[in-house]
């Protein structure tokens, strides 16, 4: 490759998929403990939800294990 060949080194360098913008409007990929929130706790189901995760492939997000909300 050389610097001539500017529409080759633009099809090498891999772009996102996503805007900024898109990024940070989806949720937190996890439970964040916040002080209104304070508490995480474990979903009733979380070994099903683990097995689902491990089981499939991995091109998305997985299934939270864990929750956060107040105290019961």
């Amino acid at each position: 490759m050389t610097a001539a060949s500017p529409g080759l080194r633009s099809l090498l360098i891999r772009q996102p998929r996503a805007s900024a913008a898109a990024v940070a409007a989806e949720p937190p990929p996890f439970p964040r403990v916040t002080a209104a929130m304070p508490h995480e706790y474990l979903y009733d189901d979380w070994r099903e939800r683990l097995e689902r995760n491990l089981s499939r492939r991995s091109d998305g997000r997985w299934d939270p294990l864990t929750y956060v909300g107040t105290a019961p």
